[in-house]
């Protein structure tokens, strides 16, 4: 009866794992950027994010319509295709020497990158909100499990375990957000490895790349498709009613087989496999929670039940409910914007000496793989604490600030040598303690009835930040050009 810990172990593992795979095709475009378009870094940028973007930003009104299994296949199919397509006309580009500039060949690994785009946005929203699910139904076995027997007699053991919820850490949200991070380490290694030890061109590394969806799909279907309810419909439901009819079903259990007695096959299922009932049926930790959450987040002054589920809103419902959340959001947008605008903007430029192309690709592989490694770092961060939510919102104004330095040093060249590595990791560690804490708040702030609804949709934040980074990087990267006289920038600086 007491829930295995080989079961915990073995969930967050695999949400873990399905993290690095989801992100790791992302982050092989962004290493073979410079590969497809040496003077349009920012282009690249904007094809591995503006299709995501969309996604995102759609998915609040069809979600619910689709089963996750249809979804994650969904994205296994655009993650294969994305690296063939791109394969095959990195491979006719490079063949035909066309050099630099914009040709179809170059326009059809851009539609490639834009299919992938939409796999990771698709997968990270689905998955989030399959950790928040996976959460809420970890922790009733947990609780369950510790409240078997005779301590389901006493009504004053449900305020103990509403209180034991509050302590309650988003373990699968951690753990992804800790395999996304590190996807960038591995992305990144993954394509260094195969150009540099192997010789391989970029098509020949995507061609290698071609085994991640397969290990995607595998993953999600032998591990995590346990987790999804075969009603597309069934969002976790916390109505007062079924909170009620668990705590009776409870009370009569314990009347009925008191300590010591042997319990029924019918109850072993109940208490062992939470699962074959609606997940926050099991949440016993809401009502008293639910209200600070309400506050905290102003789904209240929207005019949203907390007590409501998403599947009985209405569209505009739906969209308030999006808006209350920008205590989260903005400093995802922020912190988002901020970063991408000095990854292909600002690092793009950077060199020793910076006027040559060679110099310039090493310092770009080398800044980013240390951004990977503190964004690795920090979104490892989840399990162990959760950040007050003024530390939450400086993040995005410290990273703002990296920013114009690495510009006015890109300029300017006052610190110019290896130090600025230290800059980049700086930047990853922050990028992604926001992520992590961001959405680790959402999980514990929110009620159960919105949680998996609210993770969903917030991640419509990071892509709308990525997008105007990579807009304002393509300009930086025309201003630094022009300042460092480098030719081949795709736009011309505005000032």
């Amino acid at each position: 009866m007491r829930l295995s810990s080989r079961m915990i172990n073995s969930t967050t593992v695999a949400f873990w794992l399905i993290g690095i795979l989801n992100n790791m095709p992302f982050v092989i475009m962004l290493a073979g950027a410079k590969g497809i378009s040496e003077g349009g870094t920012g282009l690249v940028f904007i094809a591995n994010t503006m299709p995501g973007l969309l996604c995102k930003l759609s998915s609040p009104y069809w979600f619910d319509k689709v089963t996750y299994v249809t979804r994650i296949k969904i994205g296994t199919i655009l993650m294969s295709l994305s690296f063939c397509v791109v394969s095959f006309f990195s491979h006719l580009n490079d063949k035909n020497a066309s050099g630099g500039g914009i040709n179809f060949n170059v326009s059809m690994q851009l539609l490639g990158v834009a299919l992938g785009s939409a796999h990771g946005s698709l997968g990270e929203a689905s998955l989030l909100a399959l950790c928040g699910r996976a959460d809420v139904s970890l922790q009733n076995q947990h609780r369950i499990s510790q409240h078997e027997g005779n301590t389901y007699v006493a009504t004053n053991q449900f305020d103990e375990m509403r209180d034991e919820s509050q302590e309650d850490k988003p373990i699968c949200i951690s753990a992804f957000s800790s395999g996304t991070g590190l996807a960038g380490v591995l992305g990144f290694g993954f394509v260094y490895i195969c150009t540099n030890l192997f010789n391989l061109s970029l098509s020949g590394t995507l061609v290698v790349a071609l085994i991640l969806p397969f290990m995607y799909w595998k993953l999600f279907d032998i591990h995590l498709k346990q987790y999804v309810f075969d009603d597309i419909s069934s969002e976790i439901p916390t109505s007062e009613d079924n909170t009620q009819s668990l705590v009776q079903r409870a009370h009569a259990a314990a009347v009925e087989y008191p300590a010591g007695d042997t319990v029924s096959e019918d109850h072993e299922d109940f208490i062992d496999n939470p699962s074959c009932v609606p997940s926050s049926t099991l949440s016993i930790a809401q009502s008293e929670g639910d209200d600070e959450s309400t506050i905290s987040t102003g789904i209240g002054s929207s005019g949203i039940n907390s007590a409501q589920t998403t599947n009985q809103m209405t569209n505009m419902e739906r969209f308030y409910l999006v808006l209350s959340l920008w205590p989260y959001m903005v400093p995802l947008f922020i912190v988002y914007a901020a970063e991408y605008a000095l990854q292909s903007g600002v690092w793009t430029a950077i060199g020793y000496p910076n006027n040559d192309e060679q110099h310039r690709k090493s310092f770009y592989v080398a800044s980013s793989w240390m951004y990977q490694a503190g964004v690795f770092i920090s979104r490892s961060s989840g399990a162990f604490f959760t950040v007050p939510m003024w530390l939450l919102w400086l993040m995005p104004m410290l990273q703002t600030a990296n920013l114009i330095i690495f510009y006015l040093n890109a300029t300017f060249h006052i610190l110019y040598n290896d130090t600025l590595f230290v800059g980049c990791f700086y930047a990853g560690l922050l990028g992604g303690a926001v992520y992590v804490q961001g959405y680790s708040r959402i999980s514990k702030d929110l009620p159960v009835s919105v949680r998996e609804f609210a993770l969903a949709s917030a991640s419509v934040a990071d892509s709308f930040g990525v997008i105007l980074g990579d807009a304002v990087g393509l300009l930086l990267q025309a201003c630094l050009y022009r300042a460092n006289e480098i030719e081949g920038a795709v736009a011309v600086c505005p000032v």
